[in-house]
């Protein structure tokens, strides 16, 4: 009974939380590329700078590297929610403004098919889209005899953007050896974004122009990932690769500009067929080290190679990642939920991905430090709630672009059950 119960939520979760999630996201930076990537580090990984491609636990979903998924117990199943809550400041030339979001960040599952065989499902962001903010400046019209010098107008723009690209996630892990795993990703990837500027005058002579970005991509794209590991009394270290070759979106994006009279009458448009999105090959590759099964750190190295792609006719730049994270649990072993809680922290580093105005976009630094808290009953000894903090900042390459502060609360909560298991009645 437990068994179909579960089943039930997990297949009703699949189908709600595309419909409900929301993207969570206030930042102008959006604006460009594919908007603000998500990254596929769950709850245990996001406390941990996250890092994770050469992590491999038997209970804990791991997306950065498909090769883990090989590690998971027999007989068990595990599901994993989270979300967030975070609070961004901007601050631009002196001014500072906040902004609040919530969001439901991703549902995986994880189980066991065969001994060394286990699979992964899983659906959460790829990007997200969505700001809307605005200015004005007074502009003269020198030559033009109907408007004299000392009779500015008022040109207001604004800029507003929503939308962003989900993943749809199946992944097979397999360990043939114990010192060797393998594994492979298949992504769904689907969404829209669409991106609006207007200019209004304050005089109502003077048209008023709209310029509409959007584009609706699917693609299906695929990750494969390896890892190494090397034991010796309690030591052991853990390599991992991974490699993703990209894909060409199958649809194309639309540059539309309207013009439109004061009586929001359209006077001309034209629609202008920008290249095909693409996502860029990726390759990366970390180490951990454990020991004794309580303390485990772990560094990753990640390139994007987004220079290859376009935005809207625009060239990407090459991203680069680097992550670090440890852990440090007590006693493993042990009932006592206090001795059993996974102390961790992390930091990472990130550059753009994208140009703004021929500069290369701002960098991302991030800190983050949090716990597991194991839930121990009569039932249930495995499931975790793991929650933590993160400090991001969005450093500017040029001036006059704006510096965002986000802090940010990941909660999620990891259920692991005995699946497939017989009852027994004395």
């Amino acid at each position: 009974m437990r068994k179909n119960f579960g089943l039930f939520t997990l297949l009703t979760l699949i189908a709600v939380l595309p419909a409900t999630a929301e993207n969570g996201i206030n930042s102008p930076y959006t604006r460009y590329g594919f908007g603000q990537l998500s990254t596929r580090a769950l709850g245990a990984n996001m406390a941990m700078g996250g890092a994770g491609i050469a992590l491999q636990n038997a209970n804990q979903i791991n997306l950065l590297n498909p090769a883990s998924y090989g590690a998971v117990d027999t007989l068990t199943f595990i599901m994993d929610l989270g979300t967030s809550l975070q609070n961004t400041n901007f601050s631009e030339n002196g001014t500072k403004k906040n902004a609040r979001n919530a969001s439901l960040d991703f549902m995986a599952c994880q189980f066991r098919l065969r001994k060394g065989l286990g699979m992964s499902l899983a659906f959460m962001p790829y990007s997200n889209v969505g700001y809307n903010y605005s200015n004005s400046e007074k502009v003269t019209f020198a030559d033009n005899a109907l408007y004299d010098d000392d009779e500015a107008v008022t040109v207001t723009n604004k800029y507003t953007g929503e939308g962003g690209l989900h993943s749809a996630i199946a992944g097979l892990g397999w360990t043939p050896f114990k010192w060797l795993s393998v594994g492979a990703n298949w992504s769904y990837i689907y969404g829209n974004f669409d991106h609006y500027i207007y200019n209004k005058y304050s005089e109502s002579t003077i048209n008023t122009r709209t310029k509409q970005y959007t584009t609706e991509l699917s693609g299906v794209n695929f990750d494969l990932g390896g890892q190494l590991t090397f034991s010796r009394g309690k030591h052991k270290v853990t390599l991992g690769a991974t490699y993703s070759h990209g894909t060409t979106f199958d649809d194309d994006a639309y540059i539309v500009d309207y013009v439109v009279n004061s009586s929001t009458s359209t006077i001309s448009s034209d629609t202008t067929r920008s290249g095909p999105f693409a996502l860029p090959r990726s390759m990366g590759a970390g180490v951990a080290y454990n020991f004794d099964g309580r303390l485990t750190i772990t560094a990753d190295v990640s390139l994007s190679q987004y220079s290859e792609v376009n935005f809207w006719g625009e060239p990407g730049t090459d991203r680069q990642h680097a992550s670090l994270g440890v852990e440090y649990i007590p006693e493993p072993l042990t009932r006592n939920p206090f001795r059993r809680m996974r102390y961790r922290a992390g930091i990472y580093a990130s550059t753009s991905y994208y140009t703004v105005g021929g500069t290369k976009g701002p960098d991302e630094l991030g800190a983050s430090i949090g716990i597991g808290i194991p839930v121990i009953n009569r039932w249930n000894n495995r499931s975790t709630v793991n929650i933590s903090g993160q400090f991001i900042h969005l450093e500017p390459n040029a001036p006059g672009m704006i510096a965002e502060n986000c802090m940010r609360l990941n909660i999620s909560v990891s259920f692991i059950e005995n699946w497939f298991t017989k009852w027994r009645v004395n």
